[in-house]
């Protein structure tokens, strides 16, 4: 009888299957996004209302929970880049691989059946793609009439930049007011503007047509250069060493900033024009999430009648003042109209007047130095702090997410009584804010390295900020700051 050789016991039984991550894209049934990334037995997420450039303004709320095997459960809040300011908690059952039902809540959450999606909507402009199919309402040669691309006249440098700067007369214009308007039709009010009115305007048998302005509502400004040398090493990226050295040259004199009145590629006459999607958000775009952002709300620009009397509402065009600090986001281009190649931040995406105060309330919009932008929210009742991080709109599709608690600075009249054999009491942090953070991809890659100077939005872990002040634009504002990294208040909430 052969020899069967040597009997191997039976291997420990295969561990049975993990339940798939819930990391990805999701779609819930209030018309929001969310993103969400598991870390372990964690699940964090970003949830932002629709808007084709800017996302979140109805609603934007983060996440923070546990996953077992049968639910997920948690706490979210509502932050600041939206008009919502719910908070409560929640718990999901999931429905198979791709859905997460809403089995509980407080708070007044509105979604309540997610479903996993492979598409992302998160908006990504690429200028050189977007600026040869935008059309400018200008008029070309004599009796020609004839339409130009935002790619006749601008060289694309940067998909996005963000610079903190001063509000600046125009040189060439010293009586100009701080922010001026170049449509023609005054007479209009406000809610009759469509883009029909604006890409027609210079067709001969429109009013008898005639070499109308673009419509551009523009302003100019000092850069804080020292800023963009010493915090922004991605500011200059992919640039030829001439192209940079212009660019550097440029930036200690008075910059442009142009915001579009309507960003889209359809011309007068064709079908679907008024409903065709922008490419750039524009001032007079009245889509949700369309218009350019001042203040993290869609711009109102309220042109002033034909008698010239200054328009009642609150408006872009009065908000700004000579010296105002501002941060500026938006395309960076050289205008090669101008003989010398005027440098601007052209289209706008974004404006935001730094107005920050030194409130006990942290909420507001934060900013660190590379262009994100944190929307945070301080409960005062029980000292918890949320944030979600937004890239800027052309110049990526990540985000982060925090979830933490303040620690404000504790004033000590004496010292307190120690009963025997205790020990010291344990030392908290003071003026601080202490949690943790998760970074999200919004499904176009992964978020930018972490070693970049001027920005964390690409770390997970715990992070310990410090409370302190800084000067931003010529203004003091507060800081939150870990290491070298900042984050600097734009805006109260």
């Amino acid at each position: 009888m052969p020899d069967p050789g040597p009997v191997v016991p039976p291997g420990p039984a295969a561990p049975p299957d993990e339940p798939p991550s819930l990391t990805g894209i999701w779609v819930a049934n209030d018309g929001g996004a969310y993103f969400l990334r598991q870390i372990g037995d964690a699940l964090w997420w970003a949830g932002l209302s629709s808007g084709l450039m800017h996302p979140g303004l109805q609603f934007c709320n983060v996440f923070h929970g546990s996953v077992t095997d049968s639910a997920v459960t948690g706490q979210w809040s509502d932050v600041p880049r939206g008009a919502a300011s719910g908070r409560g908690t929640l718990t999901l059952r999931p429905a198979g691989d791709n859905q997460l039902l809403r089995v509980g809540e407080s708070g007044g959450f509105g979604g309540s059946v997610w479903r996993r999606t492979s598409r992302s909507t998160w908006p990504v402009v690429v200028i050189d793609q977007a600026f040869a199919m935008t059309l400018k309402n200008v008029v070309g040669n004599g009796d020609i009439y004839e339409k130009t691309t935002l790619a006749d006249n601008l060289e694309p440098l940067q998909n996005s930049v963000s610079v903190f700067a001063n509000i600046a007369r125009d040189a060439g214009d010293l009586n100009a007011p701080p922010v001026t308007v170049g449509y023609p039709r005054a007479f209009y009010p406000r809610q009759l503007f469509t883009y029909s009115d604006f890409i027609c305007l210079n067709q001969p048998s429109f009013f008898g047509a005639g070499d109308q302005p673009d419509g551009d509502v523009t302003f100019w400004f000092l850069t804080e250069t020292g800023q963009i040398t010493d915090r922004q090493p991605a500011f200059f990226a992919g640039l030829e060493q001439q192209r940079r050295d212009e660019i550097e040259h440029k930036l200690a004199g008075q910059i442009e900033g142009e915001i579009l009145m309507f960003g889209r590629s359809a011309d007068c006459g064709d079908n679907g024009a008024d409903t065709a999607d922008p490419l750039f958000p524009g001032w007079a775009e009245r889509t949700v999430g369309s218009s350019v952002l001042f203040n993290g709300r869609p711009i109102d620009v309220v042109v002033p009648s034909n008698s010239g009397s200054p328009a009642s509402p609150p408006n872009f065009l009065t908000e700004m003042s000579f010296g105002d600090p501002v941060r500026v986001t938006g395309a960076l281009v050289f205008d090669t109209g101008h003989d010398d190649g005027k440098l601007e931040i052209h289209p706008v995406y974004s404006v935001d007047k730094i107005t920050a105060t030194f409130s006990g309330d942290l909420s507001g919009a934060w900013a660190d130095d590379a262009g994100n932008t944190y929307y945070l929210r301080h409960d005062l009742t029980d000292n918890s702090v949320w944030y979600a991080a937004i890239s800027p709109l052309g110049y990526g599709a990540f985000g982060q997410v925090f979830r933490g608690t303040f620690y404000p600075r504790q004033v000590v009249a004496g010292a307190a009584a120690v009963p025997p054999g205790t020990g010291p009491p344990p030392i908290q942090p003071q003026d601080a804010v202490t949690g943790e953070f998760a970074a999200l991809g919004f499904g176009y890659g992964g978020a930018p390295p972490s070693e970049l100077t001027g920005s964390r939005i690409g770390d997970t872990g715990a992070v310990t900020f410090g409370l302190g002040r800084t000067a931003l634009a010529g203004r003091d504002v507060p800081m939150l700051s870990t290491g070298e990294f900042r984050l600097m208040k734009l805006y109260d909430a």
